[in-house]
């Protein structure tokens, strides 16, 4: 893949195709995924290791296949843990409703829900880098001004964080989606031998009027905590732990930090000269953790961007980064407003269960919630299977993705079918989704079928 100046962008020569500000989870997926489609990458980061402390928790199928495409699926097995689900409880632990369902077939080739450290995932991804010698990572240094980013590479992605100076340099605003709360984040790891406390085995969601709260049982020996603050308060984290029988004789204190839980959107995620700068992750939306999606936005976010990346690079027009943010803001405006009212319900169940009146469960509450990205119907038309992912069967030896590597390719019912647009070709009768074919797109979504 060539690192020239883009057609469409003058004539102008540089160093890079791609700068990316920020080597969190996203900025670092989106590094592997440049680096795997031959880009010149340079990233910035102003530290020099991963975050020591354990923020995202939980990851869904699909973004478990995303790292499974940056090759990771192998050592994944030992950082990830099954989630057994989500329910909500009252004071007592008695339960009030579940979300029913985190026991379904692997569509995607994973299971639905995992929980993991994050600091040993970052690790993982990070050291994923040192395969390109075409991407060059920059750690404990600032990334330089937006103007110096912009002569340095073709095109800059800021994944630098809910503050983005990089946004805050385009004059970017942020869309309130109307939910602000203070919540106190304890993290603990359950110490080796000690008389281990009674925890339940899945995440609960405790609808307690006088002090709302989440518990997650993470990987290993991992566990968090969220409580919600009332006013200024700054509570001894042991004092909010004591009920759950966990001290400092069975567990050791990881992080103790105060969060204001917000959901915001940016009003726009691409902008600069000719559209050149691209936002994502937390710098371009921001939700509270109650449906474990943070995290698991920005990964889609760098899926989805990378391969376009990659084209209009190859001379593609540069308009098709427009699709970037047409097909990844309804979904993530839609997991916000889900993590919202899975937020709100903790409140109202607690007040329901304090008077003794009749539960407010939303219909649906109960049901299935796929977390998965559908693509707007109306771009991509509204004839299924198109916008929706291709399926991962089981493969004979290994993962069925890992025969599709990062470009487009053919998934056809039999051997007979021929592509005339030169696209490999893989049979796989249970991924052609009842047609002849399927044509998918390198981040695995369905384009078209025959």
């Amino acid at each position: 893949m060539g690192h020239h100046a883009v057609g469409d962008l003058g004539a102008r020569v540089t160093r890079y195709d791609v700068a990316i500000v920020g080597l969190g989870p996203t900025g670092a997926v989106l590094a592997n995924l440049c680096g795997l489609h031959g880009l010149r990458v340079v990233v910035f980061e102003q530290s020099l290791d991963p975050y020591p402390q354990p923020r995202a928790c939980h990851l869904d199928a699909e973004v478990a296949r995303v790292l499974q495409q940056c090759g990771f699926g192998h050592a994944l097995h030992d950082l990830l843990t099954v989630s057994a689900g989500m329910e909500y409880v009252d004071a007592g632990g008695r339960r009030l409703f579940t979300y029913e369902g985190f026991a379904r077939e692997p569509l995607l080739g994973w299971h639905e829900d995992y929980v993991f450290v994050q600091p040993e995932l970052d690790a993982l991804v990070r050291s994923g880098l040192g395969r390109f010698a075409h991407v060059h990572v920059h750690l404990g240094a600032a990334a330089p001004a937006l103007d110096d980013l912009l002569q340095l590479a073709n095109f800059v992605v800021a994944a630098d964080g809910a503050s983005s100076p990089v946004r805050e340099s385009l004059g970017v605003g942020l869309v309130d989606l109307d939910y602000d709360e203070p919540w106190l984040v304890i993290d603990v790891m359950l110490r080796a031998g000690a008389s281990q406390p009674e925890l339940p085995s899945i995440i609960q969601q405790v609808c307690d009027v006088n002090r709302l709260a989440t518990f997650v049982p993470s990987h290993g020996a991992h566990r968090r905590w969220e409580f919600i603050l009332h006013g200024d308060e700054h509570p001894d984290p042991w004092e909010l732990l004591a009920p759950w029988s966990v001290t400092p004789r069975n567990a050791d204190l990881v992080r103790s930090a105060r969060y204001q839980f917000h959901a915001l959107v940016a009003d726009r995620w691409r902008g600069g000269p000719q559209g050149r700068v691209l936002l994502a992750g937390d710098a371009a939306h921001q939700m509270p953790p109650f449906m474990g999606q943070g995290m698991c936005s920005g990964v889609r976010d760098a899926a989805n961007v990378a391969w376009k990346l990659a084209e209009v690079i190859a001379g593609a027009p540069s308009a098709l980064l427009d699709t970037y943010e047409a097909e990844r803001r309804p979904h993530v405006e839609a997991v916000t407003a889900m993590s919202i009212e899975a937020g709100r319900l903790l409140g109202e169940l607690a007040h329901d269960v304090a008077a003794g009146t009749e539960l407010r469960v939303p219909p649906g509450a109960a049901r299935s919630q796929r977390l998965w990205s559908r693509l707007p119907p109306l771009d991509l038309g509204g004839d299924y299977p198109i916008g929706h992912q291709v399926p991962q069967p089981r493969a004979a030896d290994g993962m069925f993705d890992d025969l599709l590597g990062v470009d487009w390719a053919w998934i056809a019912a039999d051997a007979s079918f021929e592509a005339l647009d030169g696209h490999r070709v893989v049979v796989e009768p249970a991924a052609a989704m009842g047609c002849r074919a399927v044509l998918v797109r390198p981040d695995r979504y369905v384009a078209a079928f025959a």
